[in-house]
This record gives structure tokens, sequence and C-alpha cells, in this order.
């Protein structure tokens, strides 16, 4: 299984942008307050890690 890094493109009081740094890939999702939204699943079986400071995350699917 693939492993790519999500980073951070935007960021606003209470939600931050993420983005796969993987160009073929194009995951992205937006971490707030209310959760985690994704908007583009991009490369669906491979598993996503990023953070920022005080916030780390993994994303995965399980099967």
């Amino acid at each position: 299984m693939e492993h790519h890094e999500l980073l951070i493109e935007a960021q606003m009081p209470g939600e931050v942008l993420y983005v796969c740094s993987r160009p073929d890939c194009g995951r992205r999702l937006v971490a707030g307050v209310d959760g985690l939204t994704v908007i583009d699943k991009g490369d669906f079986f491979a598993t996503h890690s990023g953070g920022s400071p005080g916030l780390r995350m993994n994303v995965s699917v399980i099967r």
C-alpha cells in the first residue's frame, strides 16, 4: 500500500485545507472544528497522513 503526505494549502480560523503532495493523487480534505470533510478522494487505496502544530492525522481505508 502506498503512503502519501498531506500538506496544508490554506488555513482559516477553525479550518485547515489539506492536499496530497502527490500531483497524481488529488486528495483534498478540510479538517475543522466540526470534523473532517473529504472534498476529493484521490487515490482511495493509499494511506494519507499529515498535520500541523498540535494536530497529526492518518487517513486510511480498512478492508
